[in-house]
Formats: C-alpha cells, sequence, structure tokens
C-alpha cells in the first residue's frame, strides 16, 4: 500500500512539471505517461483520464497551501485583520505558485469540458478554507462570514482589487 501511495504522489508531482510546461489546455496523456513513467493502461488504472490527473495535481498545491497557513498562522482576535493576513497569505502562495498561477488566472477561460474539473476543485477548496476555520476555533457564523469574505474577495466589507484569487 505504502509503494501505491509513494507511486501515486510522485506521479503527481511529475506531472505538474507537464503542466507547467505544456499548460492544462494543452497537456496530454502521452506527456504525462512519458514524465510518470508508466504504460497509458497504468496511467488510466491510476487517474482515469487526464482530468483525475489535473484534479489531484491542483488540490495537492491548494493542500500544500493550506498546510503552510497552519504552520504560520498567528491568532488574531479581530476578524477583519485574520481575514487580510488570510488573503494575503492565499495569494503570495497563489501567485508564487505555477500550477495554482496558472490554474487561477485561466480557469474562467477555459472550455466547457473543464467544468466538472473546477467544480470539483472549488469543493476540495471550500473544504480545506472550512477544515482550517473549525481547527482554529471559529464559530459556525464567523466561517460563515469568512468563506463569503474569501469567496467574494471583501475586506471590512468591501471589494479588495488586489485579491486575484
Amino acid at each position: 500500500m505504502r509503494e501505491k501511495k509513494n507511486f501515486i504522489l510522485q506521479a503527481i508531482e511529475d506531472s505538474e512539471v507537464v503542466f507547467i510546461t505544456h499548460g492544462f489546455q494543452k497537456a496530454k496523456v502521452v506527456d504525462i505517461v512519458d514524465s510518470i513513467h508508466v504504460s497509458r493502461s497504468t496511467f488510466f488504472k491510476y487517474f482515469g483520464n487526464i482530468y483525475g490527473i489535473m484534479e489531484l495535481a491542483i488540490f495537492h498545491q491548494i493542500s500544500q497551501c493550506y498546510a503552510l497557513m497552519r504552520m504560520n498562522y498567528i491568532h488574531v482576535k479581530n476578524r477583519e485583520e485574520f481575514l487580510k493576513e488570510l488573503l494575503a497569505f492565499k495569494n503570495m502562495y497563489y501567485k508564487n505558485n505555477p500550477i495554482l498561477c496558472q490554474y487561477y488566472t485561466t480557469k474562467d477561460l477555459l472550455p466547457k469540458r473543464f467544468d466538472p474539473l473546477k467544480k470539483t476543485i472549488k469543493r476540495h477548496e471550500d473544504e480545506l478554507l472550512e477544515d482550517f476555520l473549525e481547527k482554529n476555533f471559529f464559530s459556525e457564523g464567523e466561517i460563515s462570514y469568512f468563506k463569503h469574505s474569501i469567496t467574494n474577495g471583501l475586506v471590512n466589507g468591501n471589494e479588495d482589487k488586489s485579491i486575484l484569487f
């Protein structure tokens, strides 16, 4: 089981290079198969299709972002200050991460066939955000406030144009 888990993680990391090099729209299964050194049948057995490994690659990077936020979290009493810090950290990480920067700057331009992928990524990110907020002892009302504010890029009730993601 451990070997399988290591193989999947390594395949995800190797596929990220393909997505960075070729972009999400131009990456092909053959590029990924060559990168992860498996047959097409093994690739399809583990990942189903190219969208399966794309989802895992994007989710892998988003998960790392939230893990870093948990490690670097400094508790502040003011929720607007917390929101500002959270958004600043998230945006800094996303802008400096080639996979996430590419995804979030092009996701609205992706063809319809990417819609299921976008919905799944959104769901994964919402779950990570909620988990992060719950682990920091925020109430249900505060979690709703933060999720709404983060989704809409709001700081102090005003839209923050510097927030891209």
